[in-house]
C-alpha cells in the first residue's frame, strides 16, 4: 500500500515537471524546433530580463535566456536562443534599445554580406541604442549629482577640522601629547623602582608579615580568654544583682519592712506625718521659749504652762 502511493506521487512529480518544461518550451516558442545559442556582451543591462523576445526588423527569431554579470570583467552577459533556420553574419549587431512598452528589447541588425556566419556558442558584437544611452544617463546622473552632494559635503567637513586644528592647536596638541608621554615615562619609572625596593625588601617584608600575623594571633586568643571570663563574672553579676533586686521589690509589693509599710500602709503613714509636725511645732516653741524648757530660779518661780503658737497669736 505504501509502495503504491509513493509510486503515484512520483509519477505526479514527474508529470508535473514535464508540463513545466513543455510550457517554458512553448513562452519561447522553441518546442519543435532547434535552436542556436550566441552571446553578446553590454557594459550595461539596460533592464533587460530573461525571456525578452529576440527580433530582426520587428520579427521574433528568439529569445533571451538569461542575463549575467562576469565577475571578472564587470560586463553583462547575455545568453540568447535563436531558432537554427536564421542565419547571421559575424558582422551582425545585438543592439540594446528602448521598446515601445517601456521595457529593454533586444534586436539583431543583420549584415547581408558574404562574411562566414556565426556558428553556435559564437558572439555577436554588441551595442546600446543612443537614446537608451541617453536614458541610461538620466537615470545615473539623480545618483551622480548626490555623490557630489556627499562629496562636497565632506570636503566642507574637512575644510572645518583643517580650520580647528590650526598652527596653534596642533603645535597645543603636540606639546599635551608629549607631556604625557613623559608622564607615562616617569610613572614607568617609578613602576620599575618602586618593584625593585620590593624585590630588594622582599625577605623583611615577609618577616615583619609573619611577626604581624602571630602578634595577631597572640592577641587574638588573649582577647578571647580575657573576654570569655570577663564577660561570665559579669554575667553572674548581673543575675545576681537581679535576683536581689527583684527580692526586694517583692518585699516592697507585698508590703513588708518599712518601705513596703511606708508604701502599702496609710495609716502608718498618717501616724508619721502627724508625728512630724508635731516634732516641728516642738522645735519651733523650743527655740521661741527656751526658758520654758531649760528652768533655773533662786527664787523658785514657776515656770510659764506651755500654749501652741496658734493659741498665743490669738491671744
Amino acid at each position: 500500500m505504501k509502495k503504491s502511493r509513493v509510486l503515484k506521487l512520483l509519477i505526479f512529480i514527474a508529470a508535473v515537471a514535464i508540463i513545466f518544461f513543455i510550457g517554458l518550451k512553448i513562452a519561447k516558442g522553441a518546442l519543435f524546433e532547434s535552436t542556436n545559442t550566441y552571446y553578446a556582451y553590454f557594459p550595461h543591462s539596460g533592464g533587460l530580463k530573461a525571456g525578452t523576445q529576440i527580433t530582426v526588423n520587428g520579427v521574433k527569431v528568439g529569445n533571451v535566456e538569461s542575463v549575467d554579470l562576469e565577475q571578472e570583467t564587470g560586463k553583462i552577459k547575455v545568453t540568447m536562443q535563436c531558432a537554427d533556420k536564421y542565419k547571421f553574419s559575424k558582422n551582425s549587431v545585438a543592439e540594446l534599445y528602448n521598446s515601445l512598452l517601456g521595457g529593454a528589447g533586444l534586436q539583431i541588425l543583420p549584415a547581408f554580406d558574404n562574411a562566414p556566419v556565426i556558428e553556435s556558442e559564437g558572439e555577436f558584437q554588441a551595442r546600446i541604442q543612443e537614446d537608451m544611452l541617453a536614458s541610461i544617463s538620466s537615470s545615473i546622473k539623480p545618483t551622480q549629482e548626490k555623490l557630489n552632494r556627499l562629496l562636497n559635503q565632506a570636503d566642507t567637513t574637512l575644510t572645518g577640522v583643517n580650520k580647528i586644528l590650526d598652527a596653534q592647536t596642533t603645535s597645543e596638541l603636540k606639546g599635551a601629547i608629549a607631556e604625557l608621554s613623559a608622564t607615562m615615562r616617569n610613572l614607568n619609572k617609578a613602576s620599575v623602582t618602586l618593584n625593585n625596593m620590593l624585590i630588594a625588601n622582599q625577605a623583611n617584608l615577609q618577616a615583619t608579615l609573619q611577626n604581624a600575623n602571630k602578634m595577631t594571633a597572640e592577641l587574638a586568643k588573649l582577647s578571647s580568654e580575657l573576654s570569655a571570663t570577663e564577660l561570665n563574672k559579669t554575667i553572674a553579676d548581673a543575675q545576681k544583682t537581679l535576683a536581689n533586686l527583684n527580692t526586694l521589690l517583692a518585699s516592697v509589693e507585698s508590703g513588708n519592712g518599712t518601705i513596703g509599710k511606708l508604701l502599702k500602709d496609710e495609716a502608718l503613714y498618717k501616724d508619721l506625718d502627724k508625728s512630724a509636725k508635731q516634732l516641728e511645732l516642738l522645735l519651733e516653741d523650743f527655740r521661741l521659749n527656751p526658758k520654758r524648757y531649760v528652768h533655773f530660779s533662786v527664787f523658785g518661780k514657776k515656770a510659764k504652762t506651755y500654749e501652741p503658737q496658734d493659741e498665743q497669736k490669738a491671744k
